[in-house]
């Protein structure tokens, strides 16, 4: 009888993984289901044997096993050699608040106001080509 609920509390732990953020109940629900088996072969094993052999099969799934499943999203990082300017580097924008030399102005690049900086002043209205992007800074050079 013992074996039977070792096994459903196996299986709650695991369905219960997909709602609880982390990756955790999955290694106990896999000590509880191995511990049923074992209590399933050796019906006559007290409680307390019952109890060591869940905490060792927990403890030793969760350290054998996460990493390998843990780890398989670990570390994926955005690729460091993608130049994530490209998608703006060379659009065209609009001139909405005047840019002097050196100093932060507005331009609006596909309908969003963004911080521009130009090496030359720019007035309002005035095209201007993105040379780069520095987080929310656009650089940009006035178009002739």
């Amino acid at each position: 009888m013992a074996a039977k609920w070792w096994m459903v509390i196996g299986m709650a732990l695991m369905t219960l993984e997909l709602v609880v953020p982390g990756v955790v109940l999955v290694f106990f629900g896999a000590g509880a289901i191995m511990t049923g088996l074992v209590t399933l072969m050796f019906p006559s094993f007290p409680m307390y044997a019952q109890t060591l052999l869940f905490t060792i099969f927990s403890v030793v799934s969760l350290v054998v096993c996460r990493r390998f499943i843990v780890g398989r999203g670990k570390g994926q990082t955005a690729r460091q050699d993608v130049d994530y300017d490209d998608d703006f580097t060379g659009r065209m924008a609009t001139v909405v608040e005047a840019i002097p030399a050196g100093a932060p102005g507005k331009a609006e690049l596909n309908g969003a106001n963004w911080n521009a900086v130009s090496d030359v002043p720019v007035a309002v209205g005035a095209r201007v080509r993105v040379v780069s992007r520095d987080g929310l800074t656009l650089h940009v050079e006035p178009v002739a």
